[in-house]
């Protein structure tokens, strides 16, 4: 198996780890899985692209330069990637904040959403 498919197999772990874990109402924990799960395949893609970064802040960027800016895949993914790493950072470095049903659900779907689009542009470009 190659690194982007090993990737890409940890990414779906992570999104059926948050899965088992919104259905637990464990929401916080939830956030949290699902970010890993963008996370997983924004390495998988960069991946493909022979790119590496070594924090959560270069991953970001570098996908924003390799992918959003160029139009390769959609600007919603970048938006869904802001929103969930700033829900991330809440839900696990602030305890204060109550995270919610709603807000774990949504994320969820997000993360969900998120793969499903990245798999099918390495797919496009014959790339696993």
């Amino acid at each position: 198996m190659n690194r982007i498919q090993t990737l890409l197999n940890l990414a779906k772990e992570e999104l059926y780890a948050a899965e088992i874990l919104w259905e637990n109402t464990l929401y916080r924990a939830c956030i949290s899985r699902a970010y890993y799960a963008l996370y997983y395949t924004i390495q998988a893609l960069l991946a493909a692209k022979n790119v590496n970064t070594r924090t959560h802040r270069g991953l970001i960027q570098q996908f924003g330069q390799q992918f959003i800016k160029t139009g390769e895949l959609s600007q919603k993914l970048s938006r869904t990637l802001s929103e969930t790493f700033d829900l991330r950072q809440l839900s696990d470095y602030d305890e204060t904040i109550p995270i919610t049903q709603q807000q774990a659900g949504k994320t969820l779907e997000n993360a969900r959403m998120f793969v499903s689009e990245a798999t099918k542009w390495l797919e496009n470009n014959q790339i696993q």
